[in-house]
């Protein structure tokens, strides 16, 4: 996870201090990040070359989010239906070309190539089925996937579309992965950690917050409040230790999306986060609209009324 990003670092170098207003019941304002120190980051910004260079870096990073409607930020994030695995495979091989791929090795880019998982080897991409189409099929009014709404006529090797083609169903992950000769690779259940939560939510997430710190822009924020916002909603219904598989097994292991080592990082990031934002998203009656009519279009228990 790229959470100690040059941006950062320009914003650590600022001596942070935590505000000593007390709060109340209610968050009133950025704690850590104080209007006073945002300031001063915009004028470090526009003074200092090599911290402009920086702001330039992390606009670049947060261009994949800017470029997405709000609909598509929202829809990043995904609920528990389907089982996480923190390996592929522990000590497994590419079905493809048989090289060994254990442990982490299997590459993903979930902005650039979403839903895939590719070898190091040979480069050969899986699951071979459309499953973005799949897990559209399958999502229920609340925006959640359920894989007993999902339509399985789509689980087939996209290149190999003739069911009589041996190779129909090579590769092929309904979300519990692909199985062949016994073995189990769970392409999907891997990447929903290592592609989807921590590239494209988390991710989201730092480079936005990051963007809107050294830009003034609030644009960003509210992109990193529309992701923070459906966080939230469903978060909560996250349980590793029921959900997710390590080495193949359930170990009862805890932590949310992730196993608790990780979630414990990215429980504190997702804070942090907010609080970078929270002055900008809590004057933002747009946003608050935004989230009101996705809680109505959706039947979200939470109605979005600030």
């Amino acid at each position: 996870m790229n959470h100690r990003t040059l941006a950062t670092i320009v914003i650590l170098l600022l001596t942070l201090c935590p505000s000593r207003e007390v709060l109340g019941d209610r968050k009133a304002s950025s704690l850590f990040m104080t209007r006073a120190l945002r300031e001063r980051v915009l004028a470090n910004v526009h003074q200092d070359e090599h911290a402009a260079r920086l702001r330039d870096q992390v606009i670049r990073r947060a261009r994949p989010w800017m470029e997405l409607s709000d609909d598509q930020i929202w829809g990043l994030m995904f609920g528990p239906g389907i089982t996480r695995s923190w390996m592929v495979w522990s000590d497994g091989h590419c079905p493809a070309c048989g090289e060994s791929v254990p442990m982490y090795n299997w590459r993903m880019d979930a902005m650039s190539r979403p839903w895939k998982t590719w070898c190091p080897h040979c480069e050969a991409e899986f699951p071979t089925n459309d499953f973005a189409a799949f897990y559209r099929s399958g999502l229920d009014p609340r925006g959640i996937f359920d894989p007993a709404l999902a339509d399985r006529s789509l689980l087939f090797n996209a290149a190999h579309p003739d069911p009589n083609d041996p190779l129909h169903q090579f590769g092929v992950d309904d979300g519990e992965g692909f199985v062949q000769d016994g073995k189990r690779w769970r392409f999907i259940g891997a990447y929903l950690i290592y592609g989807q939560w921590k590239q494209a939510v988390l991710g989201g997430i730092h480079a936005l917050s990051e963007a809107y710190v050294l830009t003034g822009d609030s644009a960003y924020a509210r992109r990193a409040g529309i992701l923070l916002d459906r966080v939230a909603d469903v978060y909560p219904s996250f349980d590793f230790s029921q959900q997710a598989v390590i080495y193949e097994q359930r170990l009862g292991s805890a932590g949310y999306v992730s196993v608790w080592h990780d979630a414990c990082e990215e429980t504190r990031e997702l804070a942090q986060a907010y609080d970078l934002v929270f002055d900008a998203i809590a004057e933002d009656a747009p946003l608050v609209a935004l989230l009101r009519a996705q809680a109505a279009r959706h039947g979200l228990e939470n109605r979005k009324q600030s």
